[in-house]
């Protein structure tokens, strides 16, 4: 899994590359305390290419958006493709998130 964080003014972009699981999900502690310290009111998560998210990658995201609602700010996430859209309908995130 890599991880691309930009800051574009009041937005921060994260684009997401590879597979998010139990193991990447594990190792990205360090990448999460650094997008929470960038956050700003409109965090945008690009799933271009994400490949993959399992269970613990869907808890990522709620941290994410728990943090970010703390800061009153919103996440976005942009170009899903239809697997990773599935699991996101499927566990009913697709309701919680703005796509």
């Amino acid at each position: 899994m890599k991880i691309n964080i930009q800051r574009n003014g009041d937005e921060v972009v994260v684009a997401l590359n590879g597979e998010l699981d139990t193991v990447t999900t594990a190792q990205m502690g360090e990448e999460l305390n650094r997008i929470i310290e960038m956050a700003s009111n409109q965090l945008i998560i690009d799933c271009k290419d994400l490949e993959y998210i399992s269970s613990s990658g869907l808890r990522f995201f709620m941290q994410l958006k728990r943090h970010s609602e703390q800061l009153n700010g919103t996440v976005t996430l942009i170009n899903m493709n239809q697997d990773v859209k599935e699991v996101f309908r499927i566990s009913g995130f697709h309701h919680i998130f703005n796509f």
